[in-house]
């Protein structure tokens, strides 16, 4: 693809993610959003207005799809509008990013990864946080070898969606949300996922929500979840979703030579490190779900140049299809109160 040519950008959606979306890609050299779309195509012309981009609103999907010239469309629709737009979008051969969690099933899930590969296009999933300062730092040190052949990993998800945070409202209901990892926690398993560099195998889960149910959620709002990975790794994800607390997003890696705790290392070729002895590196905690601190430059810029030089994201829909299979099966584990086996997504 020509190193030169402007990529057209078409946003599903209007709020606070779309927002994060449309200012992001505006910045990247290269791209220009073209189309944004809302159910009420007013509602659309108010947000460019209001972002001040020269775009052309649309009140439906195939309509936006329609747009002459359009090559990525991004998904920043409520979670279950994902599986069909993602199809839609496939079907009309164009490049895209979907929003997490890209499927609340594992049917629809199945139908996605099956219309991209068949359309041979692009997609870019918003685990945004490889391209956080923290995590990537992390993971350095782990592909250098410092940590030596990783055993064991956690990462947890400490984030109270209430009353005083926007998407509570729609974030309670089952049907919209999903459950507490898809909505939030997801972030967690796959960054965990990421930095141990192993598919998860099997998994043993239990949940649940405080006596009273204060913020009104239709779903357990806490989880806990033990990983087998295919390396024979252990781990552990916890989410919390109804939390009294700031935000909090802390990861332990440990290996057989050392260990990483959020932006801080220890080796035992390091002095102290069997004490007390630990070593900070630079690299911003991961300390905030709102979307405007979310690193979406890094990952976006990524997505474009894998598209300029055809090379697969290391977050695609392939990728981040284990990442939801592992929460199905998570749920399957709640349900039955027993070790549930990951399956595989076909396709991937």
């Amino acid at each position: 693809m020509a190193e030169d040519k402007t990529f057209k950008v078409g946003v599903l959606g209007t709020g606070w993610v779309a927002g994060a979306h449309i200012d992001t890609f505006s910045k990247i050299d290269g791209c220009e959003v073209v189309a944004v779309s809302s159910r009420d195509k007013q509602r659309a012309a108010d947000r460019i207005a209001e972002l001040g981009i020269s775009a052309e609103p649309y009140d439906n999907v195939d309509a936006l799809l329609g747009h002459d010239g359009l090559d990525i469309v991004v998904i920043c629709t409520p979670h279950p509008n994902h599986p069909a737009e993602t199809i839609a979008a496939a079907n009309a051969g164009k490049h895209i990013v979907i929003e997490k969690p890209v499927s609340l099933n594992r049917e629809d899930l199945a139908k996605m990864v099956k219309a991209v590969n068949a359309a041979g296009v692009q997609t870019s999933v918003c685990f945004e946080l490889h391209w956080n300062g923290m995590f990537a730092a992390m993971k350095k040190h782990i592909e250098a070898g410092k940590l030596g052949k990783l055993f064991y990993g956690e990462a947890s998800y400490f984030h109270g969606i209430g009353p005083w945070y926007g998407q509570w409202n729609w974030n309670t209901k089952k049907a919209m949300g999903g459950d507490a990892l898809l909505t939030a926690g997801c972030h967690a398993l796959d960054a965990l996922i990421w930095l141990m560099d192993s598919p998860v195998v099997e998994v043993s889960a239990m949940s649940n929500t405080s006596p009273d149910n204060p913020l009104e959620y239709e779903y357990d709002t806490n989880s806990i979840a033990i990983l087998k990975f295919a390396n024979g790794a252990l781990g552990k994800v916890a989410t919390s979703i109804e939390s009294r607390h700031p935000y909090l997003f802390p990861v332990l890696v440990q290996g057989d030579k050392g260990a990483l705790w959020n932006n801080q290392i220890a080796t035992v070729e390091s002095e102290g490190a069997m004490s007390s002895g630990w070593s900070q590196f630079e690299g911003a905690l991961p300390d905030s779900g709102d979307v405007n601190d979310h690193p979406y430059a890094g990952q976006l810029q990524y997505f474009v140049d894998c598209i300029r030089n055809g090379e697969r994201p290391h977050n695609d829909l392939a990728a981040a299809s284990h990442v939801h299979e592992v929460i199905f099966a998570i749920n399957k584990s709640i349900a039955t109160g027993k070790v549930a086996a990951v399956p595989k997504t076909p396709w991937t």
